[in-house]
């Protein structure tokens, strides 16, 4: 027997969401205190850092949107305007990492921006459905370079930032593109 909400769902799937709003609230929780920790380990080697946690991650592949832009672009908020453009304005940046974790469909990442002559690392911590991100993962192999977008909630873009290497974003592909639909 199926059992149904007053609202007419079938509370197993209700159950089911629940659970995994709060795996993703979990996931994203660490994903964030990771990306402390990391900062926290540059401050310590002399860099200055600079973390962001965003409210919104897309991926975004260049035919989907009203223009060609493509990447990973974060929605940050608005508070963090100066001194993310102030950093990033002084910074090269020549290295990248990309720490991540996969579940329940969900990508959970922490992108690490490094100029190493400056000593000015920033990090950005996301979280995305896989389901959406073959189309970018397919451009960013396909065209040997990725992006990365931090705007504000009104849509002004802060920064971005090209990354030379979309493999170090997509190591995997194929566990990507299983989650197309």
């Amino acid at each position: 027997m199926v059992r149904t909400d007053p609202n007419g769902q079938d509370a197993d799937d209700a159950e089911q969401r629940a659970r995994s709003v709060e795996q993703s609230k979990t996931g994203l929780q660490q994903t964030i205190e990771d990306m402390k920790a990391m900062a926290a380990d540059r401050e310590e080697a002399g860099y200055e850092t600079f973390t962001v946690a965003a409210g919104d991650t897309t991926p975004k592949a260049p035919d989907t949107g009203e223009t060609d832009e493509w990447g990973l672009s974060y929605v940050v908020p608005g508070d963090v305007e100066d001194e993310f453009v102030g950093l990033s304005e002084r910074a090269d940046f020549d290295e990248i990492g990309v720490y991540q974790a996969d579940g329940e469909g969900v990508r959970f990442i922490v992108t690490e921006c490094l100029d190493h002559d400056e000593q000015i690392a920033v990090f950005i911590a996301g979280t995305f459905r896989l389901r959406f991100a073959a189309p970018l993962v397919r451009t960013a192999l396909d065209r040997g370079r990725m992006y990365t977008h931090v705007k504000k909630v009104d849509g002004t873009t802060l920064g971005s930032i090209e990354h030379e290497d979309p493999s170090v974003f997509f190591p995997e592909p194929e566990s990507v593109y299983a989650y197309e639909r």
